[in-house]
């Protein structure tokens, strides 16, 4: 086990460098990227060998930048597409049984979530996909009754690709985004509408020819509006409308007018805790067999409470959820 997670380093290390401008493979760069395809076929049941590329980032500082600079060269862009895949596969189909119940099992597999967050933020460059957008454009150019297995295979593992990339969930509490700001989801969203596949998408949906992709395309177009509503979508024209701005303006005076009432709302006065005195509560014995004291007036001797000192445990709240449905107005621009 040991051996294959320093082989994953040794691979990850050799694969090549970026200069700012251009990526410089190595010569044996693709036997790399093979050989880290054989080992994440051979992952454990914990998923060590995927959690491992996920912390030494590979995906951010390497295929991110390799693809776009290589995917001319067919045997390059095809290894890396597939690496991409397995990379960014749903968690949830790597686990066929559910989620996992035991502590340990829930811990991986919320570590899984948020390697697949950290590779959704590298899919933010439009370069990127630019280079998927002239790939499949080139497959697509091809009449559906001439295109070779390989060429309709290369256009499916693009559309899963982006399928992948796009199914990742959203953390709103981490992004800390509010209604008309650009979400990483929406970052997502307007790289894909600036390197044209989304109009490559509509294109094969439109064709009768492709149908064998169609629904790739419609799960892709489906995880494209799962954050936004019917009503969102259907206000949305080429100027705010009148009841946005109105809404927009009530929801910045109600949050003034909560600032300016909890900056002039008066502090309580300090008092000492112990300004009513100390009482001795008869014919009830504390450590020492003698009276208990107590600094607080008590009404009943029942309303003692032993418990206020004493620290509350603290429980974790990293426990598996089911994803919830997340609604929220996206930047007007992309709507």
């Amino acid at each position: 086990m040991s051996i294959l997670l320093a082989d994953i380093d040794a691979t990850c290390a050799a694969l090549g460098y970026s200069d700012g401008q251009r990526y410089h493979a190595e010569p044996d760069a693709i036997q790399g990227l093979k050989h880290l395809i054989w080992i994440l076929r051979r992952d454990l049941d914990n998923h060590e060998y995927r959690r491992h590329l996920g912390c030494a980032k590979v995906l951010e500082t390497d295929l991110v930048y390799m693809l776009p600079d290589y995917v001319n060269d067919n045997d390059y862009a095809d290894v890396l597409i597939r690496l991409l895949i397995i990379l960014t596969n749903p968690t949830l189909l790597l686990y066929r049984d559910g989620p996992p119940r035991d502590n340990h099992g829930r811990k991986v597999f919320l570590e899984l979530i948020d390697i697949l967050q950290s590779y959704k933020s590298a899919f933010t460059r439009a370069s990127l996909w630019s280079s998927l957008c002239d790939k499949l454009k080139q497959s697509l150019e091809i009449d559906w009754a001439l295109r070779s297995e390989e060429q309709s295979l290369l256009i499916e593992r693009i559309l899963v690709l982006i399928r992948n990339v796009l199914q990742v969930p959203s953390n709103p509490e981490a992004e800390c985004r509010t209604d008309n700001d650009s979400s990483l989801h929406d970052q997502v969203i307007w790289a894909l509408h600036q390197s044209g596949i989304l109009d490559m998408i509509l294109h094969i949906i439109s064709s009768s020819d492709e149908h064998q992709f169609h629904l790739h395309c419609l799960e892709i177009l489906c995880l494209l509006y799962r954050e936004q509503t019917a009503e969102n979508l259907a206000e949305a024209s080429m100027q705010r409308s009148l009841n946005e701005k109105q809404r927009d303006e009530q929801e910045l005076m109600a949050a003034r007018r909560r600032e300016k009432q909890r900056l002039t709302t008066k502090l309580p006065p300090v008092r000492h805790s112990r300004f009513g005195g100390t009482y001795v509560i008869r014919n009830l014995k504390s450590v020492s067999d003698r009276d208990i004291i107590c600094h607080q007036p008590l009404e009943r001797v029942a309303s003692i409470d032993f418990d206020r000192e004493k620290q509350q445990q603290k429980r974790s709240h990293r426990h598996v959820r089911e994803e919830a449905q997340v609604t929220r107005r996206s930047a007007f621009s992309l709507r």
